[in-house]
């Protein structure tokens, strides 16, 4: 039987007591919109398909990952309309190259480079550890953040 998500597949229900297995000849592909975004899963990448934005991210909870996506999403055009903009790529090399800083504190999850070791913002950890020399984008907090 050919697997169709939303007709005889569907990856948001529960699975059945005592264990379920599927094997597929080919991945399936699940895609959610928020807004203008659109963001696909497939294989255990998620991916935002946003033309100069875009984004991937290897899935471990699929659930909790499409959450903080989400919330980042809203934020982010928040922090647009309050006429924030983020700091060009090559301005936080330069200042992690000053500082010799390994994390950088502050952006948005899509907007936080990946030359850095780890990045977060507030108690949310993007990728790494919390330890060593820090960049922090001020802005990029909210006022209760700050």
């Amino acid at each position: 039987m050919r697997a169709e998500i939303g007709m005889n597949w569907f990856l948001d229900r529960e699975i059945l007591k005592g264990g379920h297995v599927r094997i597929l000849a080919e991945s399936l592909l699940w895609e959610e919109r928020l807004g203008k975004t659109r963001i696909r899963t497939t294989e255990g990448l998620t991916t935002s398909m946003e033309l100069h934005r875009g984004w991937t991210i290897a899935l471990d909870r699929e659930q909790d990952l499409i959450t903080v996506i989400q919330e980042e999403i809203k934020r982010t055009e928040e922090t647009k309309e309050a006429e924030y903009r983020s700091p060009t790529w090559s301005i936080l090399r330069a200042l992690q190259k000053i500082n010799k800083a390994k994390r950088l504190e502050g952006e948005a999850v899509m907007s936080a480079p990946p030359f850095v070791q780890s990045a977060g913002r507030g108690d949310l950890k993007f990728w790494g550890e919390d330890d060593g020399p820090t960049v922090v984008i001020w802005e990029g907090f909210s006022e209760s953040e700050q």
